[in-house]
């Protein structure tokens, strides 16, 4: 894999895989140095981040709105300047930092994108979203390790959530590995899926990683009794 491989131009300039990437950790490392630390969450996540207006309701609201108007926004650029107007309004609006990330990253502005969703994960511990959607950007930009990585810490947040879990094992096949834990979230995912595609896909990926972590000279104990040469 070439690591020089020039991306789509961000800010003017082509930006080269290895500087993406050097970015990409730096975002990381910075949440981890503010104490973006994964934890264990294994509650179900239904609808938006719950957010506490009180010590600023009407910012909040005014927030609120323009991240609505964004979301119904055909236009991808102007999506993008109403979520910034949001995050700006009202900082703490942690659906906002992730929706901006996720027009960020439709748009290949993985950098911008990245640091947009650190915002988020930082600002909503228990949601494993933003650590999906960072996981993505890595994978996006080809680095599977690194992606894996991040769908890891979303899976630490809720380890039922199927977008992580898709991802991870996505990310396990195409380093051509395969681990007794990638079993538990094949399984784990085949218990949710209801996407016929997707459940046919983990199936072939569970009859794989089971020969890859398949004991040495199992094989052994299928074979039929050995009888003795006369």
């Amino acid at each position: 894999m070439d690591h020089h491989m020039q991306t789509r131009p961000l800010g003017g300039q082509a930006m080269t895989r290895s500087a993406i990437r050097f970015a990409l950790r730096a975002a990381a490392l910075a949440a981890v140095a503010t104490g973006l630390a994964p934890s264990c969450a294994s509650h179900k996540l239904s609808g938006e981040v719950t957010i506490d207006a009180r010590p600023d309701a009407q910012a909040f609201e005014r927030a609120r709105r323009l991240a609505v108007q964004a979301a119904k926004t055909a236009n991808p650029q102007r999506a993008v300047e109403l979520y910034r107007q949001a995050v700006a309004l009202y900082p703490d609006l942690a659906a906002g930092w992730n929706n901006l990330g996720v027009a960020l990253l439709e748009q290949q502005r993985y950098l911008e994108a990245a640091e947009a969703f650190v915002q988020a994960a930082q600002r909503a511990p228990t949601d494993p979203r933003p650590l999906y959607n960072l996981g993505l950007a890595w994978e996006r930009t080809g680095y599977y390790r690194d992606a894996l990585k991040h769908y890891e810490r979303a899976l630490a947040r809720d380890p039922r959530y199927l977008p992580a879990l898709r991802g991870a094992v996505r990310a396990e096949r195409l380093l051509g590995q395969g681990r007794k834990i990638t079993l538990d979230w094949i399984r784990t995912a085949l218990g949710l899926e209801r996407d016929e595609r997707w459940r046919l896909w983990f199936t072939l990926q569970k009859q794989q990683v089971e020969a890859l972590v398949k004991p040495y000279g199992a094989d052994a104990d299928d074979a039929p009794a050995a009888q003795p040469d006369s």
